[in-house]
């Protein structure tokens, strides 16, 4: 998931959660000389980080790099999404379900909804097809790291770092944990006056589980909304809606709703919510974001190409009974329905989905507090759902997500209690946060990957000999041990691969991935190379 503070990243990765730029621009005609940018939103926190970065590519190959700023994570997204960005991107993830799978085919799959960078290859391509049919874990892991073998070669984002949970909350609350996603677990948090005030960021799109694949929507439809399965603090994949879903060959499965599932207006859930809530984000007419994740299922293609209004793969058998036909075996595929994409709809939202997406009705532990509890740029306020039938024991009275500008003014009012929850600490404080009197710190690994993206349209940066080049330059002009330490204080640490160690299957010993180590001379030889083929400058 894209996020917005490191996704998902979704964060947001993620992560947060939090999205970068980066690419190549042209000059003025009259410098004739080409500079490199990293675009950033600085309401994130992503100055400091990216100064470094740009100062250390100048400095080792001899061009001009400076940061992009925007004003805004929304103003940021909006660009990278409609192709109108003129720079390269930063890309921050953070997973949607626990497996590094959902790192790669996400962001770098040909045509998925987060392939910001529109990368494509072939072989990565047909790697991760094998990945999602591998019918035992070591196999899986095994065509992962041949995947990222691929990805090294073309480095279509370059990896930077894996962000710590850095996080810290007001004297006012307690029993504040972090999960595998790097997000607070929001139900067990406590409070003498109940209501739950945390930090968040203004939704990108409408609270429509389909369209959303960023933190600022994502946490928020996290809470409101319960699937067939759901994900424990540390990953676990448990069954939630569903009673069972089970299969003889993991190409057909068949998925049984426990009874008595509402949601929060007293609706029931059915097969009809899950059928419905799919075929729409599959169908390509509707323009979901998150539309990707139901390629296993048969009839995906059709439905992409708007021939017809569903997907032949699913079938109902009855009001609590549903079918899944996959193209192709996959053991792993059950794992994956917690994700939001997953989640069901009301059959009735589908009347008017515009309205719907402003305030949804869930079925999870939480619901929104009115028709009007999204404010757009200032707060959505959510309250606990009684009509809830989930495991989930929600310990307040509800979550107010505030929206801020910057971390920083989100780090001032932790201090001064008008904040609980921050789950992304500003730069400025990463040095002291742990230390400050006047905060509860967490600081522990998690599972935001950081990178940046260099769009295969950027000139000098495609996909061939001299894009390759160059991209390998940049990724060992950097320096990352020294800006993980220096500009992050240890809160970060350097990247390896394209995933997070918290990942099961993971591995630093993925081939090529010495392209990530820093390296100045062999960055100055490689990007000569590249001028051979094409001079730096502008045509």
């Amino acid at each position: 998931m894209q996020f917005s503070r490191p996704m998902r990243l979704t964060g947001i990765a993620l992560a947060a959660a939090c999205t970068l730029a980066l690419s190549a621009c042209s000059g003025s005609s009259d410098s004739k000389v080409d500079t490199f940018q990293i675009a950033v939103n600085t309401d994130g926190g992503h100055q400091a980080w990216s100064d470094a970065v740009t100062n250390q590519i100048s400095n080792t190959l001899g061009i001009k790099s400076t940061t992009k700023s925007y004003a805004s994570f929304d103003e940021l997204r909006t660009d990278v999404t409609e192709r109108t960005i003129k720079t390269a991107f930063r890309t921050g993830w953070q997973p949607d379900y626990p497996s590094i799978y959902n790192y790669l085919q996400p962001l770098y799959f040909t045509g998925a909804g987060s392939n910001d960078g529109d990368y494509s290859n072939k072989d990565f391509d047909d790697l991760m097809r094998q990945v999602a049919g591998a019918q035992d874990p070591e196999q899986a892991y095994k065509l992962q790291a041949d995947a990222q073998a691929v990805l090294m070669k073309d480095l279509p984002a370059i990896p930077l770092w894996y962000t710590n949970i850095a996080a810290v909350y007001s004297k006012k609350v307690d029993n504040v944990a972090f999960n595998w996603q790097n997000q607070p677990e929001y139900a067990g948090i406590t409070k003498a006056d109940g209501k739950i005030l945390t930090h968040g960021t203004q939704p990108q799109n409408p609270l429509i589980p389909t369209a959303t694949n960023e933190v600022g929507g994502g946490i928020v439809i996290n809470q409101m909304y319960s699937g067939l399965v759901r994900y424990t603090a540390d990953g676990e994949t448990v069954n939630d809606v569903a009673e069972s879903i089970t299969s003889k060959d993991n190409k057909t499965w068949t998925v049984k709703i426990k009874s008595g599932q509402k949601f929060s207006d007293g609706s029931a859930v059915n097969a009809d919510s899950f059928l419905k809530a799919w075929n729409y984000g599959a169908a390509g007419k509707n323009k979901q974001l998150n539309s990707y994740f139901f390629y296993p299922i048969v009839g995906f293609d059709d439905a992409q190409a708007d021939k017809g209004d569903t997907m032949s793969g699913l079938k109902k058998v009855d009001d609590l009974t549903f079918t899944i036909e996959l193209a192709q075996a996959e053991a792993s595929f059950p794992a994956r329905l917690g994700y939001s994409a997953f989640f069901p709809v009301p059959v009735k939202a589908f009347d008017d989905l515009k309205a719907y997406g402003r305030a949804p009705i869930g079925n999870g532990p939480y619901k929104m507090a009115s028709k009007d509890a999204w404010e757009d740029d200032v707060q959505i306020e959510l309250v606990k759902n009684d009509a809830y039938q989930g495991d989930i024991k929600v310990k307040n009275k509800g979550l107010l997500f505030k929206f801020y500008t910057n971390l920083e003014a989100a780090y001032t009012d932790v201090q001064a209690g008008n904040l609980d929850v921050l789950e992304s600490v500003p730069d400025g404080s990463l040095k002291t946060f742990t230390t400050d009197s006047k905060v509860n710190a967490i600081s522990e690994p998690g599972s935001v990957f950081q990178s940046f993206t260099i769009p295969v349209t950027a000139e000098h940066f495609g996909m061939d000999e001299e894009g390759r080049l160059r991209r390998a330059a940049i990724s060992m002009a950097i320096n990352r041990e020294a800006i993980t330490d220096k500009v992050f204080h240890g809160t970060r640490t350097p990247a390896s691969d394209f995933s997070s160690p918290l990942m099961p299957g993971w591995t630093d010993k993925i081939e090529g991935n010495d392209v990530l180590q820093y390296n100045p001379e062999k960055a100055k030889e490689l990007w000569a190379k590249a001028d051979k083929i094409n001079k730096w400058t502008t045509k």
